[in-house]
């Protein structure tokens, strides 16, 4: 047994396909319906519900809960197995049991995720039978699961490895996207032509559909739709004027702050430039800069779904 938990643990890069193949590899030596891993989050000190096997449908797949308050904190701190032969009968942890009882468990049992560096949470078996653990499951679970929490480990290692590298493919996206950007500032005199350069590297990172560069009008309280680069026809033109009030610039504008907006949010606002949006399905976001004295607003939109 403890060879095909090797071979399983030693073939997974994600703890949602290592958890199936050891639902199916532990219910040789115990009975149980449902099996997760609750993972400590030693930034926010609270209890993780990570991954989740069950047999049936389960109506809960994330929650957080705090250290004391979570039957897999408790076996975190005392680095012993906890078990619970009665669910209606504990009267400890009763998020946890509400949890439980909705999805019909009426027994369960956790044992310590422990790695000889770490301890990282617990591993839950629940069972629909009351009394499902005896001591010579947890026993024998207990050897098994100290076997999965070093798989559960280099799992998480992976997966760090892999967000730190997705990460620096980011930051190096958006460091070339300054180079990009700075070129075109220094080529580009005219004004028009650094606007498209500039829209040019933008939608080689981002992809987006329209954008357009707002300018207030101080003396009409109004935004001087400036450049808009855009395949399509759409009912604004450049240097068409449009109002401050009802308008999405508006918000980015007198807010001072990024502003998004999907289908919903644009029919809460007034005015043609928001018929426009909304007749061209987009979504938008904006952001509030400055050009010179003047405070313009960046946009990027996309048909489905906010992207910059």
């Amino acid at each position: 047994m403890l060879l095909d938990v090797l071979h399983a643990t030693a073939s997974h890069r994600d703890l949602q396909s290592l958890l199936c193949d050891l639902a199916g590899l532990l219910r040789r030596v115990a009975r149980f319906d449902r099996l997760a891993i609750v993972l400590h989050d030693p930034e926010r000190d609270l209890m993780r519900l990570h991954t989740i096997v069950s047999l049936e449908p389960t109506f809960t797949t994330d929650l957080e809960l705090p250290v004391p308050e979570s039957p897999a904190g408790l076996v975190w701190q005392t680095q012993r197995p906890f078990v619970v032969p009665r669910i209606d009968a504990e009267t400890r942890f009763p998020e946890a049991r509400r949890i439980l009882r909705a999805e019909g468990m009426r027994s369960f049992c956790i044992l310590p995720l422990t790695t000889p560096l770490r301890r990282l949470g617990g591993l839950s078996f629940a069972s629909q039978d009351e009394d499902a653990f005896s001591e010579a499951d947890v026993e024998v679970l207990q050897e098994l699961t100290s076997q999965v929490a070093l798989a559960v480990d280099n799992t998480l290692h992976h997966e760090a490895a892999h967000r730190a590298q997705q990460e620096l493919a980011r930051k190096r996206d958006r460091l070339q996207l300054l180079l990009e950007v700075n070129n075109a500032l220094v080529s580009n005199l005219d004004r028009r032509a650094l606007f498209s350069a500039i829209s040019n590297c933008l939608r080689r990172v981002v992809a987006h559909d329209y954008t357009s560069l707002a300018v207030y009008n101080g003396e009409r309280n109004a935004f001087d739709m400036w450049a808009i680069e855009f395949a399509g026809k759409g009912l604004i033109k450049e240097h068409m004027f449009v109002p401050v009030e009802g308008s999405p610039a508006g918000r980015a504008f007198t807010t001072g702050e990024p502003a998004r907006f999907g289908r919903a949010d644009l029919a809460a606002l007034d005015g043609d430039i928001v018929y426009h949006e909304l007749t061209h399905g987009t979504s938008i976001r904006l952001h509030h800069g400055l050009a010179g004295q003047q405070p313009i607003d960046f946009r990027v939109a996309n048909h489905v779904q906010t992207l910059g």
